[in-house]
């Protein structure tokens, strides 16, 4: 009721409204966003935020993400990197902290190398360029649910409903709307994992372009 409250008062006063809440309820979605609220710098809740920002989706608040590389506790510059790949693709991002941690702004890692002359800084750089390569899909795709309804960030199922396996690995398979799958690797440790989940379909790789399209 808050949030709907403050979102018909900057409607009123024709001004843009951007409520980020905490505390929520289903439908709250139509009036404000909201973050997962503080989670720890610990891969698993890495992790759990994809189910979490799925869930929000599913309850009817489509803009939602978490707190990337964690808030509480100290990160460490490759979660913290691969943090901010995972965010990337959340509706909703941000890099955000708890007092008395280490300080996780990305320039800070520009001196962590992850492999050969690469710096955790510059995964960083990437996945914040994919961010605003992916604005304009996601404004559009937040603008349709804001008419009629519906899920940004999903499980498989909801687009692929008669297909076992995607209700598999919630964890690594995403749709982006109706048009993109991300399959992302959220446990980061398993370099060889085969809990990716592609339905029945022609798949194109739209970041390495090289890889072309395959057809299950």
């Amino acid at each position: 009721m808050e949030v709907m409250t403050t979102h018909e008062w900057f409607n009123m006063n024709q001004k843009r409204t951007m409520i980020i809440e905490r505390s929520a309820f289903s439908g709250m979605g139509k009036f404000g966003s909201r973050w997962l609220g503080d989670n720890f710098s610990k891969v698993e809740y890495m992790s759990y935020s994809v189910t979490g920002v799925m869930a929000h989706n599913i309850i009817g608040i489509p803009l939602a993400g978490s707190d990337i590389c964690g808030f509480i506790g100290n990160t460490t510059a490759e979660l913290c990197a691969r943090w901010h790949m995972v965010g990337a693709f959340y509706p909703f991002s941000r890099n955000h902290n708890a007092w008395n941690n280490i300080r996780q702004e990305p320039y800070l890692f520009n001196l962590d190398v992850y492999e050969g002359t690469t710096t955790y800084l510059e995964i960083m750089r990437r996945a914040m360029r994919i961010k605003y390569h992916m604005i304009r899909y996601y404004y559009t795709e937040l603008s349709k649910i804001h008419k009629s309804g519906g899920t940004l960030y999903k499980p498989l199922f909801f687009e692929f409903p008669d297909d076992e396996s995607a209700y598999l690995d919630q964890s690594y398979n995403v749709m982006l709307g109706s048009a993109l799958k991300l399959g992302i690797n959220t446990f980061a440790l398993d370099q060889n994992t085969t809990a990716f989940r592609f339905p029945t379909g022609t798949w194109c790789d739209v970041f390495n372009a090289s890889n072309g399209c395959t057809t299950n």
